[in-house]
């Protein structure tokens, strides 16, 4: 028989034993996600914040579109926290929000879209809260979970976070007019023979015409571009579908501010055959958040936000991005693949020097010169 010392040693070994295996128990059925309780600082804010979320509806201003639905409808059933979407071009929504913010109205919490307009126009005029502010999930506040750190802001204040930057062309050639010119290399672009066979998106604001051109100042130089501005005699076309149609029939042998989207529409649906890309002549387009100043629902957007910028959110957002779009379904995050069909689109951020970041603080003296250039010599 055993000593009774032994026993009871053997017997407090055993109710350790169990303990130990009851903790392993209860941290295998813990969800593995940025939200599960613990008691660290980061969970405990979450839980505050996601409980006040919950009694306020989200007000975003989007572009439209799938991928922003989709995302948006997958929030709210997740979290229960309403949204209330208004779709509006950029262009549009922005003057609007300057104008109620003079008035002392906020109105809105944020806004998801092109970041142009964001770190160009609403940045600088003091409309938007700082970025920072509102991040909770170590997941999302870790740097080295993005692919650049430069390139993760779109401007020097942290105002503007951008989840995707995405290479696009908006300069085309129609081969089927003057189909003798060679315009593979950017010189090209000088032959006398494209005179008046060359249309421009209204490059006089911050807009695709502006950013289609100023691939070209970044290669050329200034000079370059007001050779070609005055010695092609470009027509000077408003509305960005106009522009589309035009080059896509055969209106014009060249064109700059062409949207890649319906470029790409016209190819699935076996057109444009004869209208490429120009090479050379990519820029690199970004998407992101801008928070409103006063946000009225800041709780909400604060869960929001970080969800979307989760590996969870990025993922969902690639997806439902690439289901609704031929072009553009990439992530900032480096745990979250670009689509299979779109990795083509994501920046080689190794050599990151050689694009044109048109919708950050970095690519805005390339554009901000080109609209310079283009009020001096077309007149606009």
């Amino acid at each position: 028989m055993a000593h009774p010392q032994k026993w009871e040693t053997m017997r407090a070994m055993d109710r350790i034993v169990k303990r130990i295996l009851g903790l392993v128990a209860v941290l295998c059925a813990a969800p593995a996600t940025a939200y599960a309780q613990d008691a660290g600082p980061d969970a405990r804010l979450w839980d505050a914040t996601l409980a006040k979320a919950k009694t306020q509806t989200l007000v975003m201003v989007n572009q439209g579109g799938p991928g922003f639905d989709k995302t948006i409808e997958a929030f709210t059933k997740k979290f229960g926290i309403k949204v209330d979407a208004t779709v509006a071009r950029p262009t549009v929504i922005l003057p609007r929000v300057k104008t109620e913010q003079a008035n002392g109205q906020y109105l809105w919490d944020m806004w998801w879209a092109t970041t142009s307009n964001m770190t160009g126009s609403a940045a600088p005029a003091g409309m938007l809260q700082k970025f920072d502010d509102f991040l909770i999930l170590p997941e999302v506040k870790d740097i080295a979970n993005w692919r650049h750190p430069n390139y993760i802001y779109g401007d020097a204040g942290h105002m503007v976070f951008t989840h995707a930057h995405e290479v696009t062309a908006s300069a085309y050639r129609n081969l089927d007019i003057v189909p003798e010119v060679n315009t593979d290399t950017i010189d090209g672009l000088l032959d006398p023979r494209l005179k008046g066979k060359v249309i421009v998106r209204d490059a006089s604001q911050t807009n695709a015409g502006s950013s289609a051109l100023a691939p070209l100042y970044k290669v050329k130089g200034a000079a370059f571009v007001t050779r070609f501005l005055t010695e092609q005699e470009p027509r000077v076309l408003d509305n960005p579908q106009q522009i589309d149609s035009t080059i896509m029939r055969g209106g014009a042998a060249v064109a700059f501010g062409m949207q890649f989207f319906a470029y790409a529409g016209c190819v699935k649906d076996g057109g444009c055959k004869n209208v490429k890309p120009i090479p050379h002549l990519a820029a690199v387009s970004s998407r992101g958040f801008a928070i409103f100043r006063n946000a009225p629902n800041p709780e909400a957007t604060k869960i929001f936000v970080n969800w979307v910028l989760s590996k969870e959110g990025q993922e969902l957002f690639v997806r439902e991005w690439a289901a609704g779009n031929d072009s553009g379904a990439v992530s900032m995050r480096k745990d979250v693949e670009p689509h299979p069909l779109h990795k083509q689109d994501l920046p080689d951020f190794t050599r990151a020097n050689d694009y044109v970041w048109v919708h950050t603080d970095e690519g805005a003296k390339e554009v901000d010169a080109v609209v310079k250039i283009f009020k001096e010599t077309v007149g606009k």
